[in-house]
């Protein structure tokens, strides 16, 4: 039987929490820990919260009573943004476990070490605002594609957002520490994402206004990228300047994921978002002549708080001028600390669900028009598709323009990139075959 110590992980939110929670769980690996699922018991458990939404603190204490109640684990360590930002509320969580900051992230290893030694631990939450950058890395993906963090914290300070308060200030991993770190990953996976908190304002702590779009370029010089995109950018990144250096790039894939969160200009000033919509139209639009191809998915909040039935219908024509591939479509819900939340005139539950229904429709007609203009684009030439899973005999991956592609074939292709020729789509995913 073997002694080898054991560890789980739990993670919600975003990418950023993903990629830290891949970094522990290598370093653990690298100290002697196996990585088993959540729920089986292990020597210690570790929870990485999210607190973008009040939802989210709910799921994220949801988890810690569950892993704490049913024994998952002899040790529970509780990190991420709902325990740096409501600490208390976490600690009163009934039972034993340990609360941990986001700024002592990279400490948790050390930490889990150290208590399944048996020994006291007395890491805690420290302030995040004086933080630094948390140094954390990995050296190889845990699936498909690989989240490569390449910067943390937000200052934008938006009406309706509560993590800069969790997250800290701006901070940006040197651009040699991102070289190092992906010129590992690239040896055994193909796609790199690269994220942060607010990846458009990489290097800005630091004073360079084009540091993004000189890091894409070292990026793409890397043996063994083979495909390289971005996480949630804000309009304002797509310069003239940065949308024709992207397009340069062999690696670089013609899909963006935008943070537009509304269509209507004075939407946007309530939730003091750095630009209006006939701005961000201007940068989208702009930025697809260069790249005829590009596509675009982006976030989407409806019934903030104010929003008429004009405004509304103002950020549907936005959604139709662009034509946006994806929409991750959000009814409005109150932030408790939060701006947003004590403005007049909150938008009735059911008007926020009845918007999103509609929004939803309207978007899925107009996924349905891009659909089937990629069969007809790609019937013939093929497009290259990152397989990530085969299911019943069907191998499922997402093309370089991100629409999810689905081909039979007796061979697994999970992993690997492939050139195929697109032959239907149902309104959702294509069909394809291999060349």
């Amino acid at each position: 039987m073997s002694n080898q110590p054991t560890v789980s992980f739990y993670t919600l939110g975003c990418r950023a929490n993903q990629y830290e929670s891949d970094a522990m769980a290598e370093e653990l690996e690298r100290r002697g820990f196996k990585v088993v699922p959540f729920g089986v018991p292990s020597d210690a458990a570790i929870i990485n919260t999210c607190s973008v939404t009040s939802e989210s603190d709910r799921k994220s204490r949801q988890a810690v009573r569950r892993a704490v109640r049913n024994s998952y684990a002899a040790s529970v360590i509780v990190t991420g943004c709902s325990a740096q930002i409501f600490t208390d509320e976490m600690r009163a969580v009934p039972g034993e476990f340990l609360v941990v900051g986001n700024a002592e992230k990279k400490d948790i290893p050390r930490a889990v070490e150290e208590l399944v030694a048996g020994r006291e631990v007395t890491l805690g939450v420290s302030d995040i605002t004086a933080a630094p950058y948390d140094g954390l890395k990995i050296t190889r993906a845990r699936r498909a594609r690989a989240y490569v963090k390449i910067e943390d914290g937000c200052e934008n300070k938006c009406a309706y957002c509560i993590i800069p308060r969790g997250r800290g200030k701006v901070r940006s991993k040197s651009e040699e520490d991102v070289i190092r770190e992906i010129a590992d990953i690239a040896k055994t996976c193909p796609e790199i994402i690269l994220t942060g908190i607010e990846t458009a304002s990489y290097g800005a702590d630091r004073g360079e206004r084009d540091a993004l779009e000189r890091l894409l370029v070292k990026v793409d010089a890397i043996p063994g990228v083979e495909r390289l995109t971005l996480g949630s950018l804000d309009p304002n990144v797509l310069t003239e300047s940065f949308v024709r250096t992207a397009s340069s790039l062999p690696s670089f894939l013609p899909h963006l994921h935008m943070s537009i969160q509304s269509g209507s200009s004075s939407v946007l000033a309530r939730m003091r978002r750095k630009y209006n919509a006939e701005q961000a139209a201007e940068k989208l639009l702009a930025a697809r002549k260069i790249i005829p191809d590009l596509t675009y998915s982006a976030d989407v909040i409806v019934g903030f708080p104010g929003e008429t039935e004009e405004e509304f219908l103002e950020t549907v024509e936005f959604i139709k001028t662009i034509g946006f591939m994806h929409l991750h479509i959000f009814p409005y819900s109150k932030r408790f600390g939060t701006e947003a939340a004590s403005m007049p005139r909150q938008v009735p539950q059911e008007v926020k669900h009845e918007r999103a229904a509609r929004l939803a429709e309207i978007q899925s007609e107009i996924k349905r028009s891009i659909l089937e203009k990629f069969v007809r684009d790609y019937r013939d030439g093929g497009d290259g598709v990152l397989f990530e899973q085969r299911r019943d005999g069907v191998n499922i991956g997402h093309s370089r323009h991100y629409v999810e592609v689905r081909v039979p074939s007796n061979e697994d292709l999970s992993d690997r990139v492939a050139p195929v020729i697109l032959e239907s789509t149902d309104g959702e995913v294509c069909y394809g075959k291999l060349i």
